[in-house]
């Protein structure tokens, strides 16, 4: 696992995946009333910070004409879109970690997710200390996949098989819910309890508020994914159609 990066191309990198995971675990946080996750959220918020700050001492020092100057404002621009990311997601992580409320129906309700994202920390003489992301092969045994690994300080975003596990890694994978206590159980950390299920007839009121969370989390989501590819692959078109989303989701805070 690295330090920072040295160029302000790895920076947007690193920073894209960090924001993406962030939007990731803040939901997920919400969704499972986890604190833990939420915690996280805050961790990756200060690194996030850190990425910011670091790109513009190098925009900055990059530029040495008009010329620079006018294309870094661009790079600039992306960096406050991705500091934005990072704060919405810390809002959202927020809500758990201060306790602001949500219906226990509306929680049990959410929790029925098709793919979840679980976090856990490797303990020492597990089953999977010691070997390698490809030699554990977490989607065939497990049904879920490593999106990232935290060690100390450090991240890891989208760990390659070669990375190797050890003890007191906390490790992050996405996948079906019923994947979540057999990769706990591999890591030797302690299994979790499933939510029940909210009983039936008891959201009139609340089932519309939970498809609306649902759908503004996935369409969220992929717009954040357009928008790193539209800068990537230089695509208007896809450009537009973050806008789309945008429009589409600033409708939806105004319906019940």
């Amino acid at each position: 696992m690295n330090e920072y990066p040295r160029n302000v191309k790895d920076l947007l990198i690193e920073a894209k995946d960090a924001s993406e995971l962030m939007v990731d675990l803040a939901y997920t946080a919400v969704f499972f009333d986890d604190e833990a996750i939420a915690e996280e959220v805050l961790r990756l918020e200060k690194r996030m910070n850190e990425y910011v700050h670091k790109m513009r001492i190098l925009s900055m020092l990059a530029a040495r004409s008009v010329d620079d100057a006018e294309e870094m404002a661009g790079v600039l621009q992306v960096t406050s879109a991705i500091e934005r990311i990072g704060d919405s997601a810390e809002d959202v992580a927020r809500v758990v970690l201060r306790d602001l409320g949500i219906p226990a129906e509306l929680l049990a309700d959410l929790s029925q997710a098709e793919e979840v994202v679980s976090r856990m920390r490797v303990r020492e003489g597990s089953a999977m200390e010691g070997y390698t992301v490809r030699e554990l092969a977490l989607p065939t045994r497990t049904g879920m996949r490593l999106i990232a690994i935290r060690r100390g300080l450090d991240w890891t975003y989208g760990p390659g098989g070669d990375e190797v596990i050890a003890a007191n890694d906390v490790l992050f994978a996405q996948g079906p819910p019923e994947g979540v206590n057999l990769l706990q159980e591999l890591a030797g950390a302690p299994l979790k309890e499933a939510k029940p299920a909210a009983p039936a007839g008891g959201l009139t009121k609340l089932d519309r508020a939970v498809d609306l969370i649902v759908e503004m989390k996935n369409l969220s989501e992929v717009a954040v994914g357009l928008a790193y590819a539209a800068l990537l692959f230089r695509e208007k078109n896809v450009a537009a159609e973050v806008g789309v989303l945008e429009d589409r989701l600033d409708g939806m805070r105004y319906e019940r």
